[in-house]
């Protein structure tokens, strides 16, 4: 059995800073697309608001993250997600144009909720991550025009940007993960492929 695997993020997790806070050992890689799903807001949170998910939709395109992390580290991420999601396996591709298999989190039916709104934190570390993984702008505007609201919960609020003010310390101290990296290839189309 393979000791890493390959985990496609495109939600919060999609920001390297806020993945590594709750994995640390979690290496991004490329940017990658997943065919025939669309990205939704309508998974309910614990906190009451909309967290995303992928939903089955022909033709349509969800662009994320590709990580590598220990295989080990998987059950860390199913605590982190808790119980309204569900590991699944999916077939991304990358901006090279291979096909790779790997593991992302779908909402369960149950979890699913019409008309949900992302904190505004929240939907920050979405936005960031597209960034850093430097998605198609086309993709990025569609993900800006997603409206979100403001988190009355101060201690909420706080202790979501704790992990990030601790990365950019040690980043400052040039102690923290390398963020430089190659440009992508340019390629902005995600047709699907053999399966």
């Amino acid at each position: 059995m393979r000791r890493s695997v390959w985990y496609f993020a495109y939600g919060s997790n999609l920001l390297p800073d806020r993945l590594r806070a709750r994995v640390p050992s979690a290496q991004p890689l490329s940017a990658a697309c997943l065919p025939d799903h669309r990205l939704s807001y309508n998974k309910l949170g614990r906190d009451g608001s909309g967290k995303c998910t992928l939903l089955p939709a022909a033709g349509a395109v969800v662009w994320g993250g590709l990580y590598r992390l220990p295989r080990r580290e998987l059950r860390w991420l199913d605590r982190i997600e808790g119980p309204g999601y569900r590991r699944i396996r999916v077939r991304v591709r990358l901006p090279d144009g291979r096909w790779l298999s790997a593991v992302a989190y779908r909402a369960r039916a149950a979890a699913l909720k019409p008309g949900l709104q992302p904190w505004d934190w929240y939907q920050r570390f979405v936005l960031r991550g597209a960034a850093w993984f430097r998605l198609p702008a086309a993709y990025q505007r569609q993900l800006a025009a997603q409206s979100a609201r403001p988190d009355p919960n101060r201690r909420r609020l706080a202790a979501q940007q704790r992990p990030l003010r601790e990365l950019a310390r040690w980043r400052r101290r040039g102690d923290g993960f390398d963020r430089t990296r190659k440009r992508d290839s340019g390629h902005t189309r995600c047709e699907a492929g053999p399966l």
